[in-house]
């Protein structure tokens, strides 16, 4: 019997997984760009150097989630059939829970290309935990994970151990191509990992944040929120010191959600958010991105594809905004 259909399922499913992420970089080089021809000295870089590691790490956390949930020994289910785009694994270490992903070429996308490996490492595999436990852990070693982006050229580099929690147990790639009903959460937590950009700057970030996917049945979601309270300021999923030297938190103030009851988007649900919001603070000043708009700025209403997203950006008591259309 033929597996191809099957393998066609988990290509589509591994786009959907990997585009929302890829959208908030996309959005901050358009928005924050725009922004920075009006404000000589704004923190747009910043912004754009939030989203674009952002997105690199739940795109990296997905492929090694996927990578191990993929091998049956691991994930305690059944075998998968996981393609990671621009990447091998190597699972000769699987015996004592450790798989090693390379990186060696372009995502799913074609946006981002990267370089490096990540070791996952499932804690407690020969106590007998497995990927599809809850509050299974992997751990994840970033070694010299180059992402370039494309279309920009603009490149960093990742080090650092990060963990991975399977906060609810279960299988997310399941949950999103259909297979499995139900909900899915990891939670993503890193201190002081090393990042090296290309102008040489080398800083220090941490993150801690919720990844959820969800299906229903009908319909599936996937969004991206966090809990976690940093210098005073609440739902903060990232935390450091920017390129400047300045001191920033980038806040989800409402979780960030793709949806395919967003029927009028067509195929391209996942590429929409239809929910959420971010701010992204520095000092007294910030930018804030509002997702889910019509072409007036206002939410719209479930089931509705939007516009597009509202970005406000405020400094030294002044505030601007725009609206952009989503062009994927």
């Amino acid at each position: 019997m033929s597996h191809k259909p099957i393998t066609k399922k988990i290509e589509i499913m591994k786009k959907q997984l990997l585009h929302l992420p890829l959208l908030l970089v996309a959005f901050a080089v358009l928005t924050l760009s725009s922004c920075r021809k009006e404000n000589s000295n704004d923190d747009s870089v910043s912004g754009e150097d939030q989203s674009s590691v952002s997105s690199s790490l739940n795109s990296a956390t997905d492929d090694a989630a996927n990578a191990v949930g993929g091998i049956q020994s691991l994930s305690g289910k059944t075998e998968g059939l996981i393609n990671i785009c621009g990447a091998t694994i190597d699972s000769t270490n699987k015996a004592n829970g450790v798989i090693v992903v390379t990186f060696n070429g372009n995502d799913c996308s074609n946006r981002v290309s990267r370089s490096g490996s990540i070791t996952a490492t499932l804690e407690n595999y020969a106590g007998g935990t497995r990927w599809k436990d809850a509050g299974a852990v992997l751990q994840l070693t970033f070694d010299n994970v180059k992402v370039t982006n494309n279309i920009t050229g603009a490149y960093h580099t990742l080090n650092g151990t990060h963990t991975l929690t399977n906060v609810t147990g279960g299988l997310a790639w399941r949950i999103v191509d259909g297979l499995d009903v139900g909900t899915v959460t990891h939670r993503h937590q890193a201190t002081n990992f090393t990042l090296t950009f290309a102008d040489g700057s080398v800083r220090t970030w941490s993150v801690d944040r919720l990844r959820t996917f969800t299906n229903d049945g009908s319909v599936r979601t996937v969004s991206v929120s966090s809990d976690h309270s940093e210098n005073g300021v609440a739902n903060v999923d990232a935390w450091g010191t920017n390129r400047k030297g300045d001191s920033f938190e980038n806040a989800i103030v409402s979780p960030i959600t793709v949806t395919s009851a967003n029927a009028s988007c067509s195929a391209n649900w996942f590429n929409k958010p239809a929910t959420g919001e971010f701010t992204h603070h520095v000092s007294n000043r910030s930018l804030d991105i509002l997702f889910g708009v019509d072409a007036n700025g206002t939410p719209v209403a479930s089931g509705i594809c939007p516009f597009g997203y509202k970005i406000t950006f405020t400094r030294a008591g002044q505030t601007k905004t725009k609206i952009n259309s989503y062009w994927f």
